[in-house]
């Protein structure tokens, strides 16, 4: 019997089931395949601004009181095109589609897995405000994972069946003694094969591990930093909305690198309400907020960006205050006290202390509790080049993620060789819906 030659259609749709089975987390977060680009070929740069629904307070009574049409979105760039370049003889096309996957395919795949699945991590815990554990000690309870669900009630986010809890493996380990019975499929038979499964509606949430889940060390701190009124803040509002701002800070060590993006804070007397009845959460509880990337230059201090090798974007640097121990941040949520989107009882007073959830330089894992809506992964078609070997590409909506294959003959070295390109965005569409469960 002859062997069929593998085509490159062949190649490029095994290749796409293939990353479907090997991503852990991004497999969870709300994925948009934009079809839009299919035709002229997507590259890095394009935006899309994905919708919010409204929000509204609503009025007791028979008087009619109309309130603003308020819709926001969230622009999703995208800006990481990476690919895993090789070369596949003519003797690899000549295998078995099941020896060419595990022998060809998986390997190179399970590459693009880990970098999409590692920058989700990066960017969802700079992202997420809300936070529970101590970081720096690697969770030995229950409590810091079932404080992220109280949290995630809190902010109204539906128990819906689109909870998920990724934790790293050396938080499995240290778990996994006390918690060895739940750490078992339960349900959803045809998921408990899936990568990196522990364990179905734990806690109210569906348990995975994922060796993607990042590491942040928090920031030295120094002096004793308090909210300054007299420093531009437009994150602190009376109404209206807005994902991030700045916030005027004071009281530090003067001339100091004291924060890092992904660094949470609270702020005295400022609390945390429900986002739906305006009421104060939990009793009292504080209202977490996180440092985000500034989008501008500084009206006080300065920041270093911290930028990533292989994207060569900036994954979160530090802050340095200035010569009279004062600083601008860029904070996420913003602080607004009042209106549609209140999320805080009241604004921060002048002079207010600052609370931050670590110690200087604390270093540990970034569990990440969330439901699926709390970040969106975004991916396109890139173009089919012209004048090549072969080249064909795979998407599917219900994946979320399109994967682009190019061979081309080089005649310098009588080599064909191939590359395997993803190109994806993503941004956070409710920073509520997530919690770090930090270690």
């Amino acid at each position: 019997m002859s062997n069929t030659l593998l085509t490159i259609s062949d190649i490029t749709n095994e290749g796409l089931m293939i990353l479907e089975n090997e991503l852990v987390l991004a497999d969870k977060v709300n994925r948009e395949y934009d079809d839009r680009f299919a035709v002229d070929g997507a590259k890095i740069g394009y935006t899309i601004n994905v919708r919010k629904p409204a929000r509204f307070k609503g009025t007791m009574g028979p008087a009619l009181n109309v309130e603003d049409f308020v819709e926001s979105s969230i622009p999703v760039t995208l800006t990481n095109q990476f690919h895993v370049d090789t070369q596949f003889i003519t003797s690899d096309l000549l295998l078995s589609m099941d020896m060419f996957s595990k022998r060809v395919l998986k390997p190179k795949i399970a590459t693009i897995a880990n970098r999409i699945d590692y920058d989700l991590s990066v960017a969802m815990s700079n992202a997420f405000y809300n936070i529970t554990g101590t970081p720096g000690t690697l969770p030995s309870t229950v409590n810091p994972f079932m404080d992220a669900g109280a949290w995630l009630d809190s902010e109204g986010v539906p128990r819906d069946g689109d909870r998920y809890m990724v934790i790293d493996q050396w938080t499995q380990s240290k778990m996994a003694a006390s918690l060895t019975t739940l750490f078992n499929p339960q349900v959803k038979i045809s998921e408990q094969y899936k990568k990196g499964r522990l364990g179905a509606d734990t806690f109210g949430f569906d348990f995975y591990t994922d060796q993607n889940i990042s590491a942040h060390t928090f920031g030295a701190l120094g002096g004793t930093p308090q909210y300054d009124n007299t420093i531009a803040s437009s994150a602190v509002k009376s109404s209206g909305w807005a994902d991030t701002g700045t916030f005027g800070t004071k009281g530090w060590t003067a001339s100091t690198a004291v924060v890092k993006v992904g660094d949470v804070f609270s702020v005295a007397n400022v609390l945390a309400v429900n986002p739906q009845n305006r009421n104060i959460v939990g009793g009292g509880k504080a209202r977490y907020f996180v440092v985000t990337i500034p989008s501008g230059s500084l009206a006080n201090g300065t920041y270093a960006p911290n930028i990533d090798p292989v994207t060569g974007f900036d994954v979160g640097g530090t802050y340095t205050s200035d010569g009279s121990g004062k600083l601008q941040l860029t904070i996420a949520s913003t602080c607004i006290s009042g209106g549609q989107f209140q999320n805080v009882n009241a604004a921060p007073a002048n002079s207010a202390n600052l609370t931050f959830v670590a110690g200087s330089a604390a270093v540990g894992p970034q569990n990440l509790a969330f439901h699926r809506d709390a970040f969106t992964l975004v991916s396109a078609d890139l173009p089919l080049p012209g004048g090549v070997d072969m080249a064909a590409r795979a998407s599917h909506k219900d994946v979320g993620v399109s994967i682009r294959v190019v061979r081309q003959y080089t005649i310098n070295n009588d080599a064909l060789p191939t590359r395997l390109d993803v190109l994806y965005g993503y941004a956070p569409l409710y920073r509520e819906m997530g919690v770090r469960v930090s270690g």
